[in-house]
């Protein structure tokens, strides 16, 4: 199975006041068609699952606010930075909608 190994979670640990340790998450692909609708949608089904245990108690820096929406997009785009071109392109391309 193909995963995105290391997901590092970068900028949500730099959101976290006082996170000592980096985190991350592996993610699965390898089992999926990333230029279906069908397996886009699974690929992000995993990414919000790790980006909600990611993210889970992220502030903002010196503040008591909670930023994981900031978080979770930032998990999101660093998922899908870290996918291989052509299935990166394949994944792009079934998310675009559809036109009559």
């Amino acid at each position: 199975m193909k995963i995105l190994a290391s997901l590092a979670a970068a900028l949500a640990v730099s959101l976290a006041a006082g996170a000592a340790s980096a985190q991350e998450a592996r993610i699965g692909w390898g089992d999926l068609d990333l230029s279906s609708a069908a397996g886009a949608d699974a690929f992000d089904a995993r990414v919000t699952a790790a980006a909600d245990r990611l993210c889970r108690g992220v502030r903002r820096p010196g503040s008591r606010l909670s930023d994981r929406t900031f978080c979770r997009a930032a998990v999101r785009a660093e998922a899908v930075r870290l996918l291989p071109g052509a299935v990166k392109v394949d994944y792009s391309l079934s998310r675009l909608p559809i036109v009559a």
